[in-house]
């Protein structure tokens, strides 16, 4: 089953409880995705909301609108089931999100709201288990370059606990890789040679709340897979965070046989690697 269809089954589901039986059954539901409720966001930097519309079988999404006044204003921030929207918060408060989708017989209801602080922090959710950064889904390409190179995500954590693993989508590429996880200073904090796109490691790496760190891996002969204007703002999916510093993404790359600490940034590209997180 693909993402979109995934949530489509969930936001369905959830909708029999926001709005009541009838109103679900024939009218479009909207769902926001990240920022996930009760996520903290830092003031004056770009922060992306992204989301999907959905009106059952019959489809016909022609208008999605955002708000994070409660509904006292709106914005459009799309006309199909799948959204993206870069906000920038100015003043330190919280944002009442809300979302409401349209077709060619109306608007919907706003969903359900949820608050997203603003320059200051709120209760932690409770999280347990192992848990996986699903980056909000995009279409990606495997790259032609074929130069030796080393590509990661910048992260960070809303809670102490362990970076156990990676995932990936692999390019053209299929050989073996390196994986990496290194701190914000670069310092090289793991390191594990695979082939798989999926990674558990063998010794996990125990990180610190609201620290930056960067998972990686090289690859020798280029072929990674990557999506151009990705992070265009800072992705906050509790407990994590791809951050956005103002200037580019969180998305980081180095050219150089054995590849290396990465730092250069392009276009706000992704590279489609994820950590995996255990408290």
């Amino acid at each position: 089953m693909s993402w979109l269809a995934k949530l489509v089954a969930v936001v369905a589901a959830l909708s029999l409880v926001t709005f009541g039986t009838a109103y679900a059954r024939n009218a479009p539901v909207a769902a926001v995705i990240t920022p996930t409720a009760g996520a903290s966001v830092p003031v004056g930097v770009p922060v992306l909301f992204t989301g999907i519309a959905v009106n059952g079988e019959t489809g016909g999404i022609t208008s999605v609108e955002l708000s994070v006044d409660g509904g006292s204003t709106w914005v459009e921030v799309g006309t199909t089931e799948s959204w993206r929207y870069v906000y920038t918060p100015t003043e330190v408060g919280d944002l009442t999100v809300v979302s409401r989708a349209a077709t060619a017989a109306g608007m919907g209801e706003p969903t359900a709201p949820r608050t997203v602080h603003v320059g200051s922090t709120g209760p932690l959710r409770p999280i347990s288990g192992l848990y996986y950064f699903l980056l909000p889904d995009a279409v990606s390409a495997a790259d032609t370059d074929a130069e030796p190179v080393e590509v990661g995500m910048r992260t960070r954590f809303d809670r102490p606990g362990s970076i156990t693993g990676v995932a990936l989508r692999r390019g053209s590429y299929a050989g073996p890789i390196t994986v990496r996880v290194w701190s914000s200073a670069g310092v090289l904090l793991g390191e594990q040679v695979t082939a798989e796109s999926r990674i558990m490691l063998t010794t996990p790496v125990p990180v610190t709340a609201d620290e930056d760190y960067v998972v990686s891996y090289y690859t020798p002969e280029g072929g990674y897979r990557s999506s151009e204007h990705y992070f265009t703002g800072t992705v906050v999916s509790m407990p994590f965070t791809a951050p956005h510093d103002g200037v580019s993404g969180a998305g980081v790359y180095r050219y150089g046989v054995g590849g290396g600490f990465p730092t250069d940034t392009w276009h706000d590209s992704n590279y489609w690697i994820a950590p995996y997180f255990q408290r």
